[in-house]
């Protein structure tokens, strides 16, 4: 059969003109060249170049041969740049699991500037409630889940990625809309409507939590609704709802928004990315690596301890 080598130097003498140059540019002595030009000529029996004192020129067979010896090698170095940005992690596909907004924040602007580093990797987004999400890793739907939070689960690798802002929204005419802050004594006695889906069990353990008293729970409704549902539902119900910052792109007339604050300032929630121990995914390692340096994060090795910051924790 003939040898891949064997068509590049076809091609190489071809490009030269003359056997002497085509073997200077390859940096191969020029009989080894002409030899294996023979030999190909011999196993095709037919004549590919015209030799002549001052070089060599492409018979019509040797034309039409060569042709097909440049898609062949062309298609080859294609296949092999391709497996390279494959196995690099520069080109596959990546699923991504979520149950916070896309609308706004840290996870859309990360998914965002990674398909712009990474044109050619096809990332496909999928919002579900945590046992979906956990469920699509272990089944292989997905690379990666990103939830608030961080909690150990078996054969999962984890790292804490970015954290947001808690806010509070409220009807434009409440009166605490007037204040640019706002805290935890503040929402005492108000109403609250959130989702029964993911983030919104989560949410209501913390409002407990914070506003909780001996002879006082605060009164939150849980409705099976989307964040985009209870957030509309707002400003005529004269509830509020806490969100982070990633829903401040879900615009919803009559709502505003505000930071809750704390004594040592805005109180901020933590994200994390879960995903299986055995993921060969090399997309999934150049999206780790991506995320790491994007916010500063130490190198992966293996699970990390939840972060500080986080107010919100697992189910």
């Amino acid at each position: 059969m003939t040898e891949l080598r064997q068509l590049r130097y076809l091609i190489a003498a071809d490009e030269a003109g003359s056997f002497s140059r085509a073997a200077r540019n390859l940096n191969i002595k020029q009989a080894t060249l002409s030899r294996h030009i023979l030999q190909i000529e011999k196993r095709l029996g037919m004549v590919l170049f015209n030799r002549m004192t001052r070089g060599a020129t492409l018979t019509p067979n040797g034309m039409i041969y060569l042709r097909t010896a440049q898609r062949i090698v062309r298609e080859f170095e294609e296949l092999n740049a391709w497996v390279r940005a494959t196995n690099d992690g520069h080109v596959g596909n990546l699923g991504i699991g979520f149950y916070t907004s896309f609308s706004a924040g840290n996870l859309r602007a990360t998914v965002t500037e990674f398909g712009e580093r990474y044109p050619d990797v096809r990332v496909r987004g999928f919002e579900r409630d945590r046992d979906m999400l956990l469920a699509g890793i272990e089944n292989g739907l997905l690379d990666i889940a990103i939830m608030i939070g961080e909690a150990p689960y078996r054969g999962l690798m984890s790292r804490p990625l970015w954290s947001e802002r808690i806010l509070v929204a409220m009807p434009e005419g409440h009166p605490l809309a007037e204040r640019e802050r706002i805290h935890w004594t503040d929402l005492t006695r108000e109403r609250f409507l959130l989702t029964e889906r993911d983030p919104g069990p989560e949410t209501r353990n913390m409002l407990l939590g914070k506003l909780g008293m001996p002879g006082y729970t605060p009164e939150i409704d849980m409705n099976d609704v989307s964040r985009e549902t209870v957030l509309s539902a707002i400003a005529p119900g004269g509830h509020m709802s806490i969100v982070a910052e990633s829903a401040l792109g879900i615009q919803v007339p009559g709502v505003v928004f505000r930071e809750v604050h704390e004594t040592n300032g805005h109180i901020r929630v933590g994200f994390s990315g879960y995903w299986r121990d055995d993921n060969e995914n090399a997309v999934l390692r150049r999206f780790l690596d991506f995320v790491a340096v994007r916010y500063s994060l130490p190198p992966l090795s293996g699970s990390h301890p939840p972060p500080q910051q986080s107010e919100l924790g697992p189910p």
